[in-house]
């Protein structure tokens, strides 16, 4: 008799009156409890990530998110100089508080990615200009899910020769303007450029508030290259 048919013969059992009936259900080992318990976890986990996903794009409000940090040491890329949990710092290395901007006013700031240990990283590539208009005021291009209660981010790298976009130019003075080739933005629309040479827009930084509603935080990396190149 094979392997097989033991274990068939344990599965089943003919009764006098040719009826088959199911032997008695074997309890769990410990193992079978333990390899369950991690696939439930497994599952759960895998929800929970995919929950967070959607919910990054959903809501303006991050919750149960854990702090992210940014290291120098590796190459910056668009990437990576963000990631969900990083939060916007001055270039002191205080953190952005959800009032820092009057809602409305249209006023920027420059502000970095907090980098691990505390301190703003501070290096061509991460430059990021902060502004704060009315929730209604944004048009498409502009990804709304990206903003929180008026506040947007874009790059402060130029797209054309990767200078700073440091002045304000344009319509009640609301347009993103680099001095260095005139090239001009249009941050209630995607930052899409309305003048000079500069061949895209500036890339977005999705945002979100911290879970008590006090600070401004990522909500995931740029949404496009950075300056001419990265």
């Amino acid at each position: 008799m094979s392997a097989d048919d033991t274990e068939s013969e344990v599965e089943t059992s003919v009764e006098p009156d040719g009826q088959t009936e199911q032997a008695d259900e074997v309890p769990p080992s410990p193992d079978d409890t333990i390899r369950t318990t991690r696939r439930n976890a497994a599952t759960f986990l895998a929800g929970v990530a995919g929950a967070a996903a959607i919910g990054s794009f959903a809501v303006s409000a991050l919750t149960g998110v854990e702090n992210a940090a940014v290291t120098g040491g590796r190459e910056l890329t668009y990437k990576n100089i963000y990631t969900k949990g990083v939060h916007l710092v001055d270039e002191e290395g205080n953190r952005i508080k959800a009032d820092a901007i009057e809602e409305g006013s249209g006023e920027m700031l420059t502000v970095f990615p907090e980098q691990e240990g505390g301190g703003a990283l501070v290096t061509g590539k991460t430059t990021t200009l902060l502004l704060r208009f009315s929730e209604g005021d944004f048009q498409e291009p502009t990804n709304t899910d990206g903003t929180v209660q008026g506040y947007v981010a874009y790059s402060g790298v130029c797209t054309h020769a990767g200078c700073s976009v440091s002045q304000r130019s344009g319509p009640n003075n609301r347009n993103l303007h680099c001095p260095c080739h005139q090239s001009e933005f249009n941050p209630l629309q995607g930052c899409k450029v309305t003048g000079g040479p500069a061949p895209r827009p500036l890339p977005q930084l999705p945002i979100g508030f911290t879970e008590d509603g006090s600070l401004i935080m990522a909500t995931g990396p740029f949404e496009g290259p950075i300056g001419v190149t990265e």
